[in-house]
């Protein structure tokens, strides 16, 4: 294939990418976002899973899901049910004309040392520490859910600027995918071309879907209200790979409960057989949607967003094989609506009656209504529901999504990095840390989240521009570290109360205070022992308070 069609779609997507990323960084960045599309990784998680350099092993990206949940460093194990998928995804992206036997290689290597055998010290020794941890988080998992009888699969992927490989590679290429499979039997390893890239590329931002209606449904004002059969339900919410389509259900309710009661209930309603109408026993699932239209046998549906019954959904997935043949139905509550205030009302309401935790609908408090309005006011976009502004084509440099909010809060405000590095998603959940993050008061001004935004966006960038050069647990470990530093440094003064956060002047840092900054805290680190748990130890955080005076910095 032609690289220009590739190339056209390839210039279009990077302008939404994080600013000072290299030709070959930028390719590495494409392949991971457009790779990972169906599961709905925002811009920062793309970023963080990306490794590439000397002894990377073949790795330029990793990311590891289970039930298409980005595994993080606060995620929650207790929430996964039975029998869940545990993925390990591997991307080597060569921003080259060609296919070439050495990269097939190398991951070959990659995997022999660290999932086919043992990793010993000399093993350990040859790659990154990063690379390293790719696969210590990932057998960490699987010891985390190891009872709960989990499908596993390492899926790798070998990306290239380039039309089909030679014969010699396509051997390498499937000695390799057998032996993962052998391994763990649903894994892939795929040879990823500029067709498939151009593919990738060119689906659409708008998604759009056909939901065939068993009957003509009620239309009311906006909304459609219908039956669908089960299987034609399970294909909608099913993408080409078999995988449930993790975008199209509501971001902050879609955690699946796996083997709890209603889950059973459902599903044995739906293994009893054909006597029974399923919806007369289940309350179905509500869509809204930015147009829905009826046109015989389908409805037309732009941008489905299921806000209520993904458990049914996920049951009915997964129960697809068996109900080909089976003429029972869903009803099915379709709702067109784009403002965020109504859809916001529509999420909480037909989720009032389960005990879902409030923290799952933090989203819909009016602080993050006026926080969204502030700050694209300021010309930047608060992602309160997960990559909406993303899908929207805005750019990455500009878009913060609540759990990064939250993050540079608790490092400004509350001068608390380590917690902000280490359980970012626990300060949403406990109500008196929420509070202390997200209240509308005199020591919460508007102007106090859009100066920690800036900030926060001004450390990441000058931490990407020194990622190749700089120790992988510095950048990792010292983030939030560095931008509480660099309040203080603004500041002059490390009490920082929420109105005085709010005046200072982001315009005033520039590379040479962020470079004294990072290189005072890095040094700190240094000192303390500079591993992930010192930089989760609040004791560390002290002593940075008890070291810092401005002149060490300014």
């Amino acid at each position: 294939m032609d690289t220009t069609m590739l190339d056209s779609v390839f210039n279009d997507a990077i302008i939404a990418y994080p600013s000072g990323l290299s030709a070959d960084e930028l390719f590495e960045f494409f392949c991971a976002d457009k790779l990972l599309t169906n599961y709905d990784v925002s811009y920062a998680e793309l970023s963080d899973g990306i490794i590439d350099g000397t002894g990377d092993g073949g790795v330029d990206a990793a990311y590891l899901f289970i039930n298409r949940r980005l595994v993080a460093s606060d995620f929650d194990y207790n929430s996964v049910g039975e029998e869940p998928e545990v993925e390990l995804v591997v991307i080597q992206s060569k921003n080259t004309s060609s296919f070439s036997e050495a990269p097939v290689d190398k991951l070959t290597s990659l995997f022999t040392a660290f999932i086919f055998n043992t990793p010993s010290s000399t093993t350990l020794a040859a790659f990154k520490p990063e690379v390293a941890a790719v696969f210590a988080n990932f057998r960490a998992a699987l010891s985390e859910v190891g009872k709960k009888f989990p499908s596993v699969a390492i899926h790798a992927f070998y990306c290239a600027k380039a039309n089909a490989p030679a014969s010699s590679i396509v051997g390498k290429a499937e000695a390799l995918q057998n032996a993962l499979k052998a391994k763990y039997s649903h894994s892939t390893f795929s040879l990823v071309s500029a067709a498939r890239l151009y593919e990738l590329a060119r689906e659409q931002k708008t998604l759009t879907k056909a939901l065939p209606a068993a009957v003509p449904p009620l239309n009311v004002q906006n909304a459609l209200v219908g039956l669908v059969k089960l299987s034609d339900f399970a294909a909608f919410v099913t993408d080409n790979q078999g995988a449930v389509i993790n975008r199209i259900f509501e971001s902050n309710v879609r955690d699946y409960q796996g083997d709890v009661e209603v889950n059973r209930e459902i599903a044995a309603s739906l293994q009893q057989g054909t006597k029974t109408e399923f919806w007369w026993l289940n309350n179905g699932v509500t869509i809204v949607a930015d147009k829905a239209q009826y046109e015989h046998p389908n409805i037309n549906i732009r941008n489905p967003l299921i806000v209520n019954g993904l458990q049914t959904s996920f049951e009915i997935h997964a129960h697809a094989p068996k109900l080909q043949n089976d003429n029972r139905n869903v009803l099915v509550k379709i709702i067109a609506e784009t403002d965020q205030i109504e859809r916001e009302k529509i999420i909480r309401a037909t989720n009032r009656q389960k005990a879902i935790q409030s923290s799952s609908f933090r989203a819909t408090d009016e602080i993050h209504a006026k926080i969204d309005d502030y700050l694209k006011a300021q010309g930047y976009y608060y992602d309160r529901r997960k990559n909406s502004y993303k899908r929207q084509g805005k750019p990455a440099d500009r878009i913060i999504g609540i759990d990064r909010l939250a993050q540079a809060v608790l490092s400004v405000l509350l001068q608390k990095p380590e917690v902000a590095r280490a359980r970012p998603g626990t300060a949403l959940k406990n109500e008196a840390d929420y509070k202390a993050i997200f209240t509308d008061d005199a020591n919460h001004p508007m102007q106090m989240y859009h100066v920690a935004t800036v900030l926060l966006m001004q450390v990441e960038a000058y931490f990407r521009s020194i990622r190749k050069t700089t120790d992988r647990a510095l950048v990792n470990n010292m983030k939030f570290h560095t931008l509480m530093v660099l309040a203080w440094t603004l500041n002059a003064n490390s009490t920082l109360p929420g109105q005085r956060v709010a005046q200072l002047d982001p315009t005033k840092v520039d590379d040479q205070m962020l470079q004294k900054v990072a290189t005072w805290v890095f040094g700190e680190f240094n000192a303390f022992g500079a591993t992930d748990a010192k930089a989760r130890d609040p004791k560390f955080t002290k002593q940075l308070k008890d070291s810092w005076a401005p002149t060490a910095t300014s």
